[in-house]
């Protein structure tokens, strides 16, 4: 459990840290001090050579010492937090928007294993699509060197980067080919899109999902709300689900492009009030359709600042679940070598002063474990513009609220063995026979228009003989599941069996459309939109 706990945390600092600015200056360390403590710090440097000359195997100071600025700032809050070199060229290349890699999106090939798995199409122009990788394709090997006890953030990822220019050599396994495939990639500058779907679930509904907050998204929002044609819509559906933050300027940005001109965004409040600040919207955007905004748990930080803002001003209705409950603002400080500080500044308040932080006092583990319990404790109640009762503490409660479905065992274990992904696999290589329709080859899919495209993604089905099939693999690898089992989950595993083979070859965005089709919260959102229409028709009154 340590590790799911660590591994939020980096998540968390990484992604969701409200910026002061984007990086604060570096630090000065020239304050003296007291006494005491510069008894504690000999203390300290007394242990540090002690450890390094006495304990049973050798151990590098710097981990030590970083490891020691990480306890000291555990201490003051769960937010505050000390950054690696490789931690704070990460957050640079998160906010900049851009890395030098290759251009493709993996995961690990099963847990446990090293080899990572090519998750969809490389985007064309970039250096994977260029040198030939495809979706499927499992990398076995990069520079000869098998990486089947490689981890996957720590080893493979960083070898695969590098400088613009350079070149990586892999080598992958591709269904249907009998022997490894070898690639030498030349890595080049490959953007760190935070919207990657936006797009019409009907031709006046427009979706689009924000994945964080970056120097680029407020950029992104103009774009995709110009290729959905802006004008024409009755309604949109703001997804920030599983957005844990970014960027306190972008949060402002995309919060001024759904406000009226002069709105209360948000207000952060220092220890000493001297930096106090309210943000207003400075040029607004007027209220030209309804708005739902769907949060979960996972929405945090810059995100809970744009549901709040939408939320006080009646401009939006929130669906979803309460969200993370993250108001402390952190400024990133750079110190010596590259690395850095992500320090507790101050906190923010929504328009109608609420302080949605939730309270970590207790516990850090019941801070990052058990919201839902904190959540449903009596929460201070607030008003909207329109005097609708919203809630401080605890995060952002959704005007209408609705869990995501809880998926069952069977479907659990689907996942967890990855076996669906591996059929689909089959399925479009035509190695598993059935009456799917779905084998096109590369040239026509290529020769295909968008629309074209559209319509095939539509038309796919998998039959009762796929399905079957289906079923046979399972018993082929070894999966217990019960006759009953299945037959309950067949919608769920055949949307799910759709949205493989059109990852594999139409790409993420038709895939992503397939998965919508059963999600409980985005059915929801649309139906609350004349709810909304109506919550802006009172607004504007």
């Amino acid at each position: 459990m340590r590790i799911r706990l660590g591994t939020y945390l980096i998540v968390t600092v990484l992604a969701g840290a409200i910026l002061g600015g984007l990086f604060g200056n570096r630090v000065n360390a020239d304050a003296p001090l007291e006494e005491s403590s510069q008894n504690l710090l000999k203390a300290f440097t007394d242990s540090l050579a002690v450890i390094q000359s006495e304990y049973a195997r050798e151990v590098s100071s710097s981990d030590l010492i970083e490891s020691a600025i990480r306890g000291m700032l555990r201490t003051l809050d769960p937010h505050s937090s000390f950054f690696s070199r490789r931690d704070y060229d990460r957050l640079q290349e998160e906010q900049k928007g851009k890395y030098y890699g290759l251009g493709i999106t993996i995961r690990a090939e099963s847990p446990g294993s090293g080899r990572v798995l090519v998750v969809e199409p490389p985007v064309p122009g970039t250096p994977a699509y260029k040198a030939g990788l495809k979706a499927g394709d499992v990398i076995a090997k990069i520079e000869g060197e098998a990486i089947d006890e490689w981890d996957l953030n720590e080893d493979v990822i960083p070898n695969l980067k590098g400088p613009k220019g350079t070149t990586v050599n892999i080598t992958v396994e591709r269904t249907g080919e009998n022997e490894l495939l070898e690639f030498e990639v030349e890595r080049d500058e490959i953007p760190l899109y935070t919207i990657k779907h936006a797009f019409l679930l009907n031709p006046e509904i427009g979706y689009v999902k924000i994945d964080r907050f970056a120097e680029t998204t407020s950029r992104e929002l103009d774009e995709a709300l110009k290729k959905l044609g802006e004008d024409s819509l009755s309604g949109l559906i703001l997804d920030l689900r599983g957005n844990p933050g970014g960027a306190l300027s972008q949060a402002l940005e995309v919060s001024d492009r759904f406000l009226k001109k002069g709105e209360k965004i948000v207000s952060t409040k220092t220890r000493t009030g001297a930096d106090d600040r309210d943000y207003y919207a400075k040029k607004g955007n007027g209220f030209k359709y309804s708005m739902v905004v769907l949060i979960n748990q996972n929405s945090a930080s810059a995100s809970e600042i744009v549901a709040g803002a939408l939320q006080d001003h009646d401009r939006a209705l929130i669906v979803g679940e309460t969200s993370f409950g993250k108001a402390l603002v952190q400024t990133i400080i750079q110190l010596d070598g590259n690395r850095g500080l992500a320090l507790t500044t101050g906190k923010y308040y929504t328009p109608s002063d609420r302080l949605i932080q939730r309270d970590y006092t207790e516990s850090y583990w019941d801070y990052y474990n058990n919201r839902y319990d904190q959540a449903s404790r009596d929460r201070e109640e607030f008003l909207t513009d329109g005097g609708r009762v919203v809630y401080g503490g605890g995060g952002i409660a959704p005007d209408i609220e609705i869990e995501q479905e809880r998926l069952s065992k069977l479907i659990r274990q689907l996942r967890r063995k990855d076996v669906v992904r591996e059929f689909a696999s089959k399925l479009v290589s035509g190695e598993v026979e059935t009456d799917s329709g779905f084998n096109y080859s590369d040239k026509v899919l290529e020769s295909m228009k968008r629309e074209e495209r559209r319509q095939a993604v539509d038309s796919l089905e998998i039959s009762d003989k796929t399905f079957r099939a289906f079923e046979a693999f399972l018993i082929e690898k070894d999966i217990e599941f019960a006759e009953t089992e299945l037959a309950e989950d067949k919608s769920f595993i055949t949307n799910w069996l759709r949205g493989e083979i059109v990852l594999l070859t139409f790409g993420e965005e038709e895939s992503y459309r397939i998965n919508l089709e059963l999600d409980s919260q985005l059915q929801t959102a649309l139906d609350q939109l004349p709810n909304a229409a109506d919550l802006l028709a009172e607004k504007t009154l």
